[in-house]
């Protein structure tokens, strides 16, 4: 089971204020990543893809460092650069990204689940869980979270243990 996390408007909910300083530019909303740490805690099986602009701006060990330690080794790497010769072209760019990193990954069936605050990154009828921008990953979002990954484990459609697909990882992990 993949989760594809945004992370703006999801961990860092849009404020109307900049931060001041390169410490305060580079940290999640600590409510934001506790409400989605306590639900990642409770599914083991769950591996986290950064799908976010965030890709282009910080290397994939800055992000993955701002997790706690025991989610931060399910968080495996960014989706993909696809070639802009082609992407431009391309309806609901993020959800290209996701998908040809499931395919590079040998995932295609597995199932996911996207968590963004834009919808419209994806097709209607692809999984997402969409947060509020000015509000991040709130309770209600939460919930939404834990009833899908709950339908998920109970429909046994969790197939492959985390370690199966863990090693076989063919994910970039740097810009």
């Amino acid at each position: 089971m993949w989760i594809f996390l945004d992370i703006n408007g999801v961990l860092v909910p849009d404020q109307f204020t900049f931060p001041t300083s390169k410490e305060d530019l580079l940290k999640f909303d600590s409510a934001c990543l506790q409400r989605l740490e306590a639900v990642l805690q409770r599914y083991p099986q769950v591996l986290v893809v950064i799908s976010s602009s965030w890709k282009e701006v910080f290397p994939f060990e800055v992000v993955h460092s701002l997790f706690s330690p025991s989610i931060a080794q399910r968080v495996v790497g960014f989706t993909p650069f696809l070639d802009p010769k082609i992407s431009y072209k391309l309806p609901y760019l993020r959800h290209q990204e996701v998908l040809e990193f499931l395919r590079l990954n040998n995932a295609s069936d597995e199932p996911w689940v996207a968590i963004d605050d834009i919808r419209e990154h994806y097709p209607p009828n692809v999984p997402v869980i969409v947060t509020h921008g000015n509000t991040g990953f709130d309770q209600s979002t939460a919930l939404a979270l834990e009833k899908y990954l709950q339908e998920m484990t109970t429909d046994n459609t969790i197939a492959k243990s985390r370690r199966q697909r863990a090693e076989g990882l063919r994910v970039r992990k740097e810009l």
